[in-house]
């Protein structure tokens, strides 16, 4: 995260990687993110070490970071990193429903934690 210069196009390429990075976390969970959207990206999210909680409102879900296991990564490039998590949550989501869309995405301090990552679902599914 260091050496990674928060620009435009660098970002760009963070999320990419981090969509990818989605991606593979999404296909080694396999049945572990069964249970609907809902659940598999809390699972997914768990797996990072978030401990979500979430609070659905028809078909919009709020999961909130109780912790920031890269606290420490977010102070040195907070751009880069909470771009990254941005991405694999994205890749998370094209693999498990590709009708769902991160609709918000809230970075904190990462000393208290509570970012927020919002998702709409297409339609109101578990």
């Amino acid at each position: 995260a260091r050496v990674i210069p928060a620009t435009p196009s660098r970002l760009r390429e963070v999320e990419e990687a981090g969509n990818e990075m989605g991606v593979e976390l999404a296909g080694q969970l396999g049945q572990a993110t069964g249970g609907g959207t809902r659940e598999a990206l809390g699972t997914a999210l768990e797996a990072l070490g978030f401990a979500p909680e979430r609070t659905d409102e028809g078909t919009l879900s709020r999961y909130r970071l109780t912790t920031c296991p890269y606290a420490d990564a977010v102070r040195e490039n907070p751009g880069v990193v909470c771009t990254l998590h941005r991405g694999i949550v994205r890749g998370v989501l094209g693999s498990i429903s590709p009708d769902a869309r991160l609709t918000g995405f809230e970075p904190k301090d990462p000393d208290i934690a509570g970012c927020i990552v919002e998702v709409t679902l297409e339609e109101d599914r578990a």
